[in-house]
């Protein structure tokens, strides 16, 4: 394709070969896949940019939940699809990415946000822990793009859209105390990222990352024994203790407060979206200002 080609192809992919008041943060029949999509920050997202016009792909380990988040995509007319399945199952993320794809055509975008955190000193972190968090963070998205190749590479593929967003944290960029599993598992993230697209580049492929701060979140409330993994044949508690008062203290966050699942939904529409058509490998921080 001749560069000048491909500036007409940006230039009507941004504007949708309409007028140019055209929306930009429309994503009219995108399909996008959210793993971990059926709460939190996956199904703020799925909701956002179900409304700007997306066709979505849910999956989720809880199949009620999963259900219940593409029910009421539908119920609001948005066409949303589930899929509910263990993404720790090695053979899974291709069966995941095959169901979409047979249902919706194809995926324009995918939004690795799947993910849990089971924290402990250094001195007391275990074999089983630490792994867990590797395989959930690192090993999942590895697998669920590499599902992604013979589609996306397919070169009847080659010009249409195409996004991943992984999802990281100021854990991986900064650590954490408590986190060392998290913390290394999210900076390998950024590293994939970037990997992902300086290789896929040449297939159309932006890959970027969002590292969030503080997302009010189940995951980060005060553990209640709602939200647990099953690890090693024991249910671990999951959520950030109350003790945990420095990183709860929002003094050091210009913006004086958590964020809101909706905050952190809005970086993921302006990345998959054609507002971001030039913006890949990189990681936007989503932290109200903290460890500015």
């Amino acid at each position: 394709m001749a560069p000048t080609d491909r500036l007409q192809q940006v230039r009507e992919h941004l504007v949708g070969g309409a007028p140019s008041n055209k929306d930009p943060t429309r994503v009219d029949g995108h399909v996008i896949l959210i793993t971990g999509g059926a709460q939190g920050i996956g199904k703020a997202a799925a909701d956002l940019l179900a409304r700007q016009g997306a066709k979505i792909a849910i999956n989720d380990v809880d199949a009620a939940k999963a259900k219940a988040a593409a029910d009421e995509l539908q119920a609001a007319g948005c066409d949303a699809f589930f899929l509910a399945g263990d993404l720790l199952d090695e053979a899974f993320p291709e069966r995941l990415v095959n169901a979409v794809v047979a249902r919706f055509g194809r995926i324009n975008c995918l939004i690795n946000n799947a993910g849990f955190c089971v924290d402990s000193a250094v001195h007391k972190m275990t074999d089983a822990k630490f792994d867990i968090i590797m395989k959930i963070h690192n090993y999942t998205p590895f697998r669920m793009i590499r599902a992604l190749s013979s589609h996306w590479m397919d070169p009847a593929n080659l010009d249409m859209p195409k996004s991943i967003i992984n999802i990281s944290s100021t854990s991986g960029l900064h650590g954490a105390m408590g986190q060392i599993n998290y913390s290394t598992a999210k900076a390998g993230i950024i590293g994939m990222t970037k990997t992902i697209a300086a290789e896929w580049g040449r297939y159309n492929v932006r890959c970027n990352a969002v590292a969030y701060g503080w997302i009010d979140t189940r995951i980060t409330r005060p553990p209640d024994g709602s939200e647990t993994v099953a690890l090693a044949g024991q249910e671990i508690v999951t959520g950030i203790p109350l003790s945990a008062k420095k990183w709860r203290d929002v003094s050091d966050i210009p913006l004086q407060r958590p964020g809101t699942t909706s905050d952190a939904a809005g970086v993921l529409l302006f990345l998959a979206s054609p507002l971001a058509s030039y913006v890949t490998g990189t990681c936007v921080e989503c932290t109200g200002g903290r460890y500015l």
